[in-house]
């Protein structure tokens, strides 16, 4: 029976061997090439930007062929922020580079990288943890839910497309096309006018500048000169949106990177400078917001085809007070529940009253409730309703107090986020 050390590095200071390895483990994990020298200096570069926590593990004894330097499982956290809700940005644990070595898996190294990340979080006062996954099936039992979901569309452009009247004159703030070398300060002020706003936007790390203008390409492992970027200004010449974007095939394809708009007005007119783009058939999205206006702005609606729809991040609760305490709330009221917990942060009983939009909550004995931990984080999200919930059978209990959870979890705007991680 092998043994394992659980590490923990922190991203800081020079690029160690320990650290390229455990680079080389974690594309192992998903299958991609091992990294070039350069990369690994950018990579590290970015990791030490963010301050991220590598964590792994190791064979205590000798193994038979392992190279030195290589974890068989890797687990990396950083902290970012999440609006929760009324322009509220909450420091939250996230969560990434998740790997365990097809050789070592059923050994329960996930769970105790898990159960040390998530405790270490707690203890630094963090109320959520958030990730995205590879898989679907794999965070649930750590008490991971669904909070948002990723729609692909298409846009069909050309001669056919058109606004209607009603959305045309909101869709008028000029946009340019800017230098790459110099447009990631006006891309960071309009995420950060954009992450004020949503519900659900995820902070972003420091290597998107240069992703998102074609400085460097993380899977290339080069700079992507096919990158163009274009920003929407308003009158007193201040960015308010701004989309990434490339050609694929011989052009007739135009595939979005990022599009970030802080209003309709921004968003629209970004749209509308794609489709005026020459020779271009289809422009093609894979972060398209549910709430978008686009689609009632349309004269002919059906140019927009949804491709895909699949989940996107999963939030985990940490702490309960502090979390419903950090949520916007779109309603008051009242309501008690019990969280079921198998990891023990949010176990036990609650009863919640929000009052303009603030909420209070305090431990209560019992409730006629109960919601499992991930159901609590979908609910949390705002991405499902307690009754949906219910009728999956994540919240059993009393009718009413079902019905009051779903009043006073609803949300105006469903959650979104446009950030990988």
């Amino acid at each position: 029976m092998i043994d394992y050390d659980l590490r923990t590095l922190p991203a800081a200071g020079d690029l160690t061997d320990d650290a390229r390895g455990w680079a080389h483990a974690v594309a192992l994990g998903f299958g991609q090439a091992a990294l070039s020298d350069e990369a690994l200096e950018r990579w590290w570069g970015y990791q030490c930007a963010d301050r991220f926590r590598l964590r792994s593990a190791w064979p205590t004894g000798p193994t038979r062929g392992l190279a030195p330097h290589t974890p068989v499982a890797t687990f990396a956290s950083f902290d970012q922020t999440i609006n929760t809700g009324n322009r509220h940005l909450e420091p939250a644990n996230f969560i990434t580079d998740v790997t365990v070595r097809t050789t070592h898996r059923r050994r329960g190294l996930l769970s105790r990288l898990m159960r040390t990340d998530l405790g270490e979080a707690a203890d630094r006062g963090l109320a959520l943890a958030s990730l995205t996954a590879t898989e679907g099936s794999i965070y649930g039992r750590f008490g991971f839910g669904v909070s948002s979901l990723v729609r692909t569309v298409e846009l069909h452009t050309g001669a056919r497309f058109g606004l209607r009247p009603e959305a045309s004159g909101l869709a008028d703030l000029p946009v340019e096309i800017v230098d790459s070398a110099t447009a990631a300060p006006l891309l960071e002020r309009t995420f950060a006018a954009y992450h004020a706003e949503r519900r659900g936007s995820h902070g972003r790390m420091h290597w998107y500048g240069d992703y998102l203008t074609g400085l460097w390409n993380h899977e290339e492992e080069k700079p992507d000169r096919r990158v163009r970027v274009a920003v929407a200004f308003d009158a007193g010449g201040e960015p308010r949106g701004h989309v990434s974007y490339r050609f694929d095939g011989h052009g007739e394809r135009l595939k979005v990177i990022d599009l970030v708009a802080a209003d309709p007005a921004a968003e629209l007119s970004l749209w509308r400078f794609l489709a005026s783009v020459d020779l271009v058939d289809v422009v093609e999205y894979g972060h398209f917001d549910a709430a978008s206006p686009l689609p009632s702005a349309l004269a002919d609606p059906r140019l927009l085809v949804t491709t895909k729809v699949r989940d996107f991040t999963w939030t985990r609760v940490l702490d309960v007070p502090r979390a419903l305490g950090a949520r916007g709330f779109d309603a008051d009221g009242e309501a008690t529940f019990a969280v079921d917990d198998r990891l023990g942060f949010a176990d036990g009983s609650w009863h919640v009253a929000v009052r303009d939009g603030v909420a209070e909550t305090t431990r209560v004995e019992d409730a006629a409730v109960r919601i499992t931990a991930d159901a609590l984080a979908t609910l949390y999200a705002g991405l499902a309703s307690a009754r949906t919930l219910a009728g999956a059978g994540l919240i059993t209990g009393d009718a009413a107090g079902v019905r009051a959870l779903a009043r006073l979890f609803a949300v105006d705007v469903p959650p979104a986020c446009v950030t990988s991680f």
